[in-house]
C-alpha cells in the first residue's frame, strides 16, 4: 500500500542549546559568526559570556492575551484582540557559579579577596602541558592535601616525596625552569551579597542550537531581564541546580514584527 504520508527527515529537529548572554546594548548579531566562532573550539566573540551546561533543557515561551469585544447585538462576542504579549526563557544551570548565581539571583557586584601566599620556589628542569609531577628547588612551605599556584593556575598538591610534589590534576601549560611555584596557605574568596533592590540588570540573550545536519540555529533575545518566580537550589546529595527564567521585553526603535526576538538559521 502506498504511503500517504510525506515527511522530510532532514526537518525534525532536536539537540541542546547553548546559552550566552551580552550586555543589554550590544549590537544585535546579523549572523551566528558574530557571536561564535563556526569552527572547533567554537570560542565566542566579545562581548557573549556562556552560562554553560544546562539540565532538562532551555524553554522559550511566547503567548498573548486576548480581550473579547462584546454589543449589545449579540449574546457571544463578535471578535476579539490581542491585549498583551509574553516571552519568557528558562532552564536549569548546572555550572553554579558565582557569576551566573549573581545574574539569576540579582547579586551584587563580585568582591575578590586574593590567596594568602607563602614562599615561591622554582621548577628544577622544564615540564610539559598534562604534567602532574613538579620537580622543585625546595618543597618545605608545601602541604599535602594543600594547594599551589604556578602560572596562573592553582593545582591541588596530591603527595610530596622530598622536593617532588604530585598534584591532584594536570598544569594545563607548559612551564619551564623560570617559572614559580608558590605555596598557597589560604584559598582566595569571592563575596557576594543579595537584597531587596529594586532594580533588574538588562542583558541581551542569543541561543544556539547544532542540528544533526551540522547546520546551525540561533534565536536572539534583545532585551531580557530576571523574571521574579523563586529560585529555589537543593543542597542535596545529588547536583545542586540554578534556575534561571527571563522574561523578554520589546526593544524601543526595532520593527514591530521583531522587537522582541528574532531568529536565523543557516540554510544548505
Amino acid at each position: 500500500m502506498n504511503d500517504i504520508h510525506k515527511i522530510n527527515s532532514s526537518e525534525v529537529v532536536g539537540g541542546p542549546g547553548r546559552l550566552v548572554w551580552a550586555p543589554h546594548g550590544t549590537d544585535a548579531p546579523e549572523k551566528i559568526s558574530d557571536v561564535m566562532d563556526l569552527s572547533s573550539p567554537y570560542d565566542l566573540k566579545g562581548p557573549w559570556k556562556d552560562l554553560g551546561a544546562t539540565n532538562e533543557g532551555i524553554a522559550i515561551s511566547r503567548g498573548f492575551e486576548t480581550e473579547d469585544i462584546p454589543v449589545d447585538q449579540s449574546i457571544a462576542p463578535i471578535d476579539d484582540y490581542i491585549n498583551g504579549w509574553t516571552h519568557s526563557i528558562s532552564t536549569q544551570l548546572a555550572q553554579n557559579t558565582v557569576e551566573n548565581r549573581q545574574l539569576s539571583l540579582i547579586g551584587s557586584p563580585i568582591v575578590e579577596t586574593p590567596p594568602t601566599t607563602g614562599t615561591a620556589t622554582t621548577l628544577t628542569n622544564d615540564i610539559a602541558a598534562g604534567a602532574t609531577t613538579l620537580s622543585v628547588t625546595s618543597a618545605a612551605e608545601f602541604t599535602e592535601g594543600g594547594w599551589l599556584q604556578i602560572g596562573e593556575e592553582i593545582k591541588k598538591v596530591s603527595k610530596i616525596a622530598s622536593d617532588t610534589i604530585y598534584l591532584v590534576e594536570p598544569v594545563g601549560q607548559p612551564y619551564t625552569t623560570t617559572d614559580e611555584v608558590t605555596p598557597i596557605t589560604e584559598l582566595g574568596y569571592k563575596k557576594i551579597g543579595y537584597g531587596a533592590v529594586e532594580d533588574r540588570p538588562t542583558i541581551m540573550l542569543a541561543l544556539l542550537n547544532q542540528k544533526k545536519d551540522g547546520t546551525m540555529y540561533m534565536a536572539v533575545f534583545r532585551k531580557c531581564k530576571v523574571a521574579g518566580d523563586d529560585k529555589e537550589q537543593n543542597f542535596q546529595k545529588g547536583t545542586r541546580y540554578l534556575p534561571l527564567g527571563m522574561q523578554a521585553f520589546p526593544e524601543d526603535g526595532t520593527a514591530t514584527d521583531e522587537n522582541v526576538y528574532y531568529e536565523i538559521e543557516q540554510v544548505r
